[in-house]
Order: C-alpha cells, then sequence, then structure tokens
C-alpha cells in the first residue's frame, strides 16, 4: 500500500515523513521524493505472539512517498512525482499550525484551515485538467468510431461528463464514486481527488496536548466520506524517535503526551484506506493481513496464497481477544469458540482466521 505525504510548502511534510518513517527511510536529494517502508505497530498482533510464539511476527507495511512540491505557479506535478501520486493508494494532507521564527510561512500568516481548503483546490484543478484533456480527445473518437468502439466511448464520455461537473462544482470525487466499474474506468487517470485523504494537522510543541482537541475541531470542518483528519507535532515525534524508549517516555510524561502518535497516525492511514486488519497465527508466523472492509473470506484466502482460494473448503475463525481469553485454539475449539465459516463470510476487523483447503 503506498501514501503519497503531500502538502503546501513549510508545513513539514519532510519531519513528518522522518516521524513517520523511524529511521526507515530513503533520502534523495531536495528535489526528487523519499522512500520509507513502515511497519504498522498493532497491539494485538503483539499479543497473539505472544500467546502463540511463532518463529516470525509480520506486521502490514506501507510505502510512504515524500514528495517535493506539487503544484508551483499553477503548474501540475510531473516526473517522478506525477508517477509516485498516480501508483498512491492514498493521500496524507500536511497542513501547518505551527509557528516558527526561523521557518516563515509563506502566506505570513498560519491558518491550517486556509491552507487545506487551497491545497484541495488545486488538486481540483488538477482533476479538471485531466478530464477536460480527455473530454477533448473522446469527442474526436466517438463521432469516428466503429459501431462497438463509439459505445464504449460514449459510456466513458458520460462518466466523465458527471465527474467533469463533480468538480466543476467543487466536489472532490472521494465519496461521490463507489460503483466498482466506475472506479476501475477512472483508476488509470491518477485523479487526486478520487484518492482517500488524511488531513494532518502539524502542531506546535505546546500544542500536544491538545492534539484530541485539533482534531475533534478540523474534523467537524474537513471530515466527510474518503476524508479523515488527524494531528501531531512532527518536530517532537522525529526527535523523541531517535532517543531510547525509556528517555523518550519521560520526555512524553513532561509534555503531556504519554504515548507516541506515529503508530496512531499510520493505523489512521491505514483506516483511511478503507481497510480492516485480519491474522493467521501459527507456530511458525503469526501475521497482520490488511484487507478491504466488506471482504469476503474466498478473497481473504486469496490474499495468503492463490492456493488456498482455489482449494477452500471453509475457515475457522475467532476474534483475537477471544483467543487470548481462551489460552490458544486448542481450548478455544474444546469450548466451541472456534467458528466454522463459509466462502462468503465477510472478514471483520481483528479476526484470527484459519483456512481449510485442498489442492
Amino acid at each position: 500500500m503506498d501514501i503519497a505525504i503531500v502538502g503546501p510548502d513549510q508545513a513539514g511534510k519532510s519531519t513528518v515523513f522522518d516521524a513517520l518513517a523511524a529511521g526507515h527511510a530513503q533520502h534523495g536529494d531536495a528535489r526528487s521524493e523519499h522512500l520509507a517502508t513502515v511497519k504498522v505497530p498493532d497491539e494485538r498482533l503483539e499479543k497473539l505472539a505472544a500467546l502463540i510464539k511463532p518463529k516470525k511476527v509480520t506486521p502490514v507495511e506501507l510505502v510512504l512517498h515524500d514528495l517535493p512540491t506539487l503544484f508551483v505557479k499553477g503548474r501540475a506535478a510531473s516526473g517522478e512525482a506525477a508517477e509516485s501520486l498516480s501508483r498512491a493508494d492514498g493521500l496524507i494532507l500536511v497542513v501547518r499550525a505551527f509557528r516558527r521564527a526561523d521557518v516563515p510561512h509563506p502566506r505570513g500568516d498560519v491558518e491550517p484551515g486556509r491552507d487545506a481548503e487551497e491545497f484541495n483546490a488545486e488538486m481540483l484543478l488538477n482533476d479538471l485538467g485531466i478530464v477536460e484533456r480527455r473530454l477533448e480527445k473522446l469527442d474526436t473518437t466517438v463521432r469516428s468510431a466503429r459501431p462497438g468502439e463509439r459505445e464504449a466511448g460514449q459510456r466513458e464520455q458520460a462518466l466523465l461528463q458527471r465527474v467533469h461537473k463533480l468538480l466543476g462544482d467543487g466536489q472532490p470525487l472521494r465519496g461521490h464514486l463507489t460503483d466498482g466499474e466506475e472506479m476501475k474506468a477512472l483508476s488509470n487517470f491518477g485523479l487526486l481527488t478520487l484518492k482517500p485523504l488524511l488531513i494532518l494537522v502539524n502542531l506546535d510543541e505546546e500544542d500536544v496536548s491538545r492534539i484530541a482537541e485539533v482534531e475533534a475541531e478540523y474534523r467537524e470542518q474537513f471530515s466527510s466520506r474518503g476524508t479523515s483528519v488527524g494531528a501531531m507535532c512532527a518536530r517532537l515525534e522525529a526527535e523523541l524517535g531517535e532517543l531510547e524508549p525509556e528517555e523518550a517516555a519521560e520526555f512524553r510524561r513532561e509534555l503531556g503526551a504519554a504515548q507516541p502518535e506515529a503508530p496512531r497516525i499510520l493505523a489512521l492511514a491505514q483506516e483511511m484506506l478503507g481497510l480492516i486488519t485480519f491474522f493467521t497465527a501459527g507456530d511458525t508466523e503469526c501475521r497482520a493481513w490488511p484487507l478491504p472492509a466488506g471482504t469476503a473470506a474466498l478473497e481473504a484466502a486469496g490474499r495468503i496464497h492463490t492456493d488456498i482460494e482455489r482449494g477452500f473448503i471453509r475457515a475457522e475463525v475467532i476474534r483475537w481477544d477471544e483467543l487470548l481469553a481462551a489460552g490458544g485454539f486448542t481450548e478455544a475449539k474444546r469450548h466451541g469458540r472456534l467458528r466454522s465459516e463459509g466462502k462468503q463470510y465477510l472478514v471483520q476487523d481483528g479476526d484470527v482466521v484459519n483456512v481449510l483447503f485442498s489442492v
């Protein structure tokens, strides 16, 4: 899963990237993107591993892309940045709430809500340009095409005309388009407002005790289907990430920030993508698997291995906390806590799944 970190100049994008990457970053020069593959901490997986004691523990991974400035004097992203944006499954939009005399805001005053709205407007213009160029080409294609090709072109034309109206009315596409076939038809256009979005408010250190309050304020303003909100002090998290855990914990207590924020933001990013987590747990490996909400057991089995999907017989399912309470699979089965589910069972967040199959 690829997530692009975007935002206006001087918003602290690279500091957010460093805080979330926690030492796993691959840095290029200032004009290129930076990459990091990060593991999403999950207390449920840790507790399952402590119970099962497997040889290997594998959490969910996210690939973060810290991109250079996207929109410069009205120009859209190009080159490496455009390619990464097109590939990204979701976006983290960093907006600035911190004040530093040595890092002046390009607009003079600090206003996160304004910055979020202006960046969203840039993304709308970017998408409008893509759709308008495609509609121009389609107009010629539909008029000169053979009957079968003309019908396909007319279907695409109708979809893009509807998309164009939404964008022209200032409506991001995320949340407005949910049909699977329509999403597939639009997937190759790299439309930014179609991608799930996490607006991340980058705070001052003195505001870390107010994170919940800040999130609630901006969630009321911006949260909608496909758009979520988070907050953190990226500079503090990046600095504390370089300390020993005990020393970092002491600093957090002094600042009124009991827990590291980076793991929570990574979890919000996964949630923003519309993903749940299910687990497989055995002597060889305990693993967390990301899965779109509403996915059936058969497709979940295919995520593990195509042979398991092909030979699916049934799935043995138990919630992770029920498995812990039972003390293991043997005890859970003995007390009738291990459910038998078929191909169409919709896997739930926190399920531990053991698929029985034959090939």
